[in-house]
């Protein structure tokens, strides 16, 4: 049975939400690697601080208020062109599930209030780098191949 989730957005400047979203980020980077790090939770507050408010943040949360899930994005505001209306978009990323919340909705519910949010903001589109485990989760909510992308690692 999947337990109550409430999904909430996230104020990195709140100590509570940044202890939240960093235990996530170093639970996330421990699953690839052992890498640890003293004091992650100030150097992650001190890049969210320099987003300069375009990325936000979002946490689910199980019955108890642990944090059980994340996900982000940020928002591109396209230069404006004569002629047509200015229009902006979002780049999702690291949408993360604690493995023993996994299959139970949480990433749905993620990307549920997250591409509400997209669109209560008038985004024209929400862009993702899908891992291959994460793909059917993503094509249920609608998202689709884009083939007019190019990339160059540098």
């Amino acid at each position: 049975m999947t337990p109550p989730y409430r999904v909430e957005r996230l104020d990195p400047r709140r100590s509570r939400d940044l202890a939240d979203l960093a235990a996530m980020r170093a639970a996330w980077a421990g699953e690839q690697s052992d890498a640890t790090e003293e004091g992650f939770a100030a150097r992650l507050g001190a890049w969210w601080e320099a987003q300069g408010g375009v990325r936000h943040a979002w946490v689910v949360r199980d019955a108890g208020g642990g944090a059980v899930g994340m996900a982000n994005c940020q928002v591109f505001d396209r230069m404006p062109r004569p002629g047509r209306p200015d229009r902006r978009w979002a780049y999702v990323a690291n949408v993360w599930t604690a493995p023993a919340h996994r299959r139970r909705g949480v990433g749905r519910l993620l990307m549920t209030e997250l591409l509400a949010w997209c669109r209560e903001q008038g985004l024209v589109r929400v862009v993702l780098n899908p891992s291959e485990v994460s793909l059917p989760l993503y094509r249920s909510v609608g998202f689709r191949p884009a083939d007019d992308l190019m990339r160059l690692d540098l």
